[in-house]
């Protein structure tokens, strides 16, 4: 059998696509339990890329690469297909409803086939996955064990959802950090496919943990996202003008999720928190792609873990938006890196089309990374231009080309359809500027530090630290900036001598220098100095956001500064080779500060995840109850009237589409005129939220009970009017 799918070629392969079409039709058009909710997903979201990778004929790349940009250029499909059937209303009334979208497919599907068996006559099956496995003498455990991660994690979610017991939870905990020790002290006796397998399933495994917390969708931006989604969900019809706002903008949020949701008839919940969750946990694969191409696939895997065990990364699916965003902007990378084919990227006309594929969809899915991402690029598109000035003297317009057409797409997206995301930005550099002149004086005012930086620039910098278990998380955080650091002096250093044609200690572990790293690293570090220096910048956009976004270029930068702290290091002490234990205490340091471990160990209940109680269970997650509260509220409220919520109440109203005419608790004042929403944190636990990260006991604001009497009451929320 094996050896008669070796044997494939091209023609058998678009005929087993076609029959895969097929059999998924089949499934949609039955709605076969289960299957329909995950094949429609699977088949949509990779054959259709790999189809365009084959036509594009980037066929002697490697899988690992070849994986994630399929998964990119299939989703870069679908908000294609999905806008463009968009623009046909009112032609098409429903035109994001199943038929349209179905029939397009198969139609799209049907010709990229044809076309790629056309172009690659010749194909066989080693060509296509271009994935050769050879045991020989190394291990198979450490290739397989980690397999298991996703499937704790989805055990460990339920168990706790249904009787708050955690044990599979921290067994997780446990067997991560665990398995990355054995894995690093294996050495040569681990097979190099291990590395991407486990990063993969790493971060799935961490990403879902988060995402199946409750039963509802869990996180803080999420829910504005999930109400544009549902927007576009009532109407198979995406309209900006339904929900003026930058995040109606986002087409991931509202036509892809619809698409998604059309074809697989899964709980729209479930979008949100399973699919966008299994699609978020290809980014891990992309910085260790990227991070192969400077260090060995050990020391990759560990610039990759620096990715998987940040915060951010966890709680992915609380930013949809920017999830699907930095998927392209990940990709693109890659692609401008040149992780894939021997043509540079200036003189590759695919790689430049590829590029141009990746930022379109990039501009569509999120603003923010966008700007972010812009930033980033522009330098690095222009490098090869400013090279040949500098060494050559002469002017070369390298890369113009792209960069025209790149100027070209984000003035017709925010002309044409993003006016309002344009302003947002606008006001962002106007709020900064002002904010800048008046903390230098030249406002003629006074603009307090702490004042004008987001919490997480402050406790960077040791500012407003609540309690010992907080202080050890900034130490951790503070220690891996501090290392990127060093790794960036330590680059500038070693391709200074490079350049002079100087012998360069690589401490046998990093492949090359060159000075497209070098330049994003030094852009990445302006960047993240310019979140601390100027105020305001950071409330616009999260600092963790922002790190989060530039992991793909620093996380090998780690490496490099880890390696030149264990040199010193062994200066002094001879044995060990510090190398790998520095980077282990490290990482495993930071993983236990970012799944709140150290909270744990200290008697402070924290995780939303793993604790019964505590300030961020009580904000993240959700009862069925308490969006019964809300849905009654909803619908038999008097529609002139204000209802009133604590800092977190407002997002189980906006689940249960109660948005108009919601005011958050003014504690200044002694009453409230309206409605007043409690929660489970509100009714069990006697807690109202102050702020997000402060509560207060109910009693302390009795007066806002005055001549008020309890109209609504199921145990988890309760309505007083």
């Amino acid at each position: 059998m094996l050896n008669t799918i070796k044997s494939f070629k091209a023609k058998e392969w678009f005929i087993i696509t076609i029959l895969m079409l097929l059999i998924t039709d089949i499934v949609i058009i039955l709605n076969l339990p289960f299957l329909r909710d995950i094949i429609p997903f699977l088949f949509f979201t990779i054959i259709p890329g790999f189809l365009i990778v084959t036509i594009l004929r980037l066929n002697k790349t490697e899988f690992l690469i070849k994986f994630p940009l399929s998964v990119g250029l299939s989703v870069s499909l679908l908000l294609g297909l999905g806008f463009f059937l968009n623009i046909l209303y009112p032609i098409l009334l429903k035109p994001l409803s199943l038929i349209p979208v179905l029939l397009s497919l198969n139609i799209l599907i049907f010709i990229l086939s044809f076309y790629a068996y056309q172009r690659n006559r010749e194909l066989n099956t080693s060509t296509i996955f271009n994935f050769k496995f050879k045991q020989g003498d190394k291990l198979l455990a450490p290739l397989i064990f980690p397999i298991l991660f996703p499937f704790i994690a989805v055990l460990g979610t339920y168990l706790m959802n249904t009787t708050l017991n955690n044990i599979l939870i921290f067994a997780l905990f446990l067997l991560i950090p665990v398995y990355i020790i054995v894995v690093a002290y294996l050495k040569d006796r681990v097979h190099p496919y291990t590395y991407p397998v486990a990063i993969f399933t790493i971060g799935m495994s961490l990403v879902l943990l988060y995402a199946l917390t409750s039963a509802h969708i869990i996180g803080r931006d999420v829910h504005q996202e999930f109400y544009c989604f549902q927007l576009t969900l009532a109407n198979f019809h995406w309209n900006l003008y339904d929900y003026y706002n930058p995040y109606n903008v986002c087409l991931s949020i509202t036509i892809l999720p619809t698409i998604y949701q059309v074809l697989s008839n899964m709980n729209p919940e479930y979008v949100f928190k399973l699919l966008f969750g299994l699609l978020g946990s290809i980014l891990p694969l992309m910085v260790y792609v990227v991070a192969k191409k400077y260090l060995n696939n050990k020391y990759a895997f560990f610039a990759a873990l620096l990715f998987v065990f940040q915060v951010f990364f966890m709680d992915i699916v609380d930013a949809v938006r920017q999830e699907v965003a930095v998927i392209f902007f990940f990709l693109a990378i890659m692609v401008i890196f040149d992780c894939f084919g021997d043509t540079k990227f200036e003189k590759s006309g695919v790689k430049k089309l590829l590029f141009l594929i990746l930022v379109t969809s990039m501009v569509v899915s999120h603003y923010a990374t966008s700007y972010v991402a812009f930033a980033i690029l522009i330098p690095i598109l222009l490098l090869p231009f400013l090279r040949n000035l500098y060494y050559e003297r002469k002017i070369t317009f390298v890369n113009f080309d792209v960069l025209i057409i790149y100027f070209a797409v984000i003035i017709l997206w925010f002309v044409l359809y993003a006016k309002v995301q344009f302003l947002a930005g606008s006001d962002v550099i106007q709020s900064t500027v002002a904010a800048t002149a008046t903390a230098t004086g030249a406002g003629g005012g006074n603009y307090a530090f702490e004042t004008s930086r987001e919490g997480t620039v402050l406790s960077i910098l040791g500012i407003g630290i609540k309690n010992l278990p907080n202080f050890i998380a900034v130490i951790a955080n503070d220690l891996i900036f501090i290392t990127i650091g060093i790794g960036l002096l330590t680059l500038l250093g070693k391709y200074r001598k490079i350049l002079m044609n100087k012998t360069v200690d690589l401490y046998g572990v990093i492949k090359k220098l060159d000075s497209i790293l070098v330049l994003a690293g030094i852009v990445s570090f302006t960047l993240l100095a310019m979140f601390i220096i100027l105020p305001s910048v950071s409330f616009f956009y999260g600092s963790d956001r922002l790190f989060f976004q530039l992991l793909i270029f620093t996380a090998p930068i780690f490496i490099f500064g880890t390696l030149k702290v264990a040199q010193i290091l062994n200066k002094v002490i001879k044995k060990p080779d510090l190398k790998v234990v520095l980077i282990l205490v490290l990482l495993i340091f930071l993983f236990i500060c970012n799944t709140h471990l150290q909270y744990e160990f200290t008697g402070i209940p924290f995780s939303p995840i793993y604790d019964k109680t505590g300030i961020t269970r009580g904000e993240l997650y959700i009862y069925d109850g308490e969006l019964a509260t809300a849905s009654w509220i909803g619908n038999y409220r008097a529609d002139d009237i204000n209802v009133y919520s604590d800092a977190v109440g407002f997002t189980r109203l906006f689940m249960s589409n109660v948005r108009t005419n919601v005011v958050g608790i003014n504690f200044n004042n002694k009453t409230i005129n309206g409605y007043l929403y409690l929660g489970n944190a509100n009714v069990k636990e006697g807690k109202l939220y102050e702020s997000l990260d402060s509560q207060a006991n109910v009693q302390t604001y009795n007066s806002f009970f005055t001549n008020k009497s309890r109209i609504f009451d199921d145990g988890y929320g309760q309505i007083w009017g």
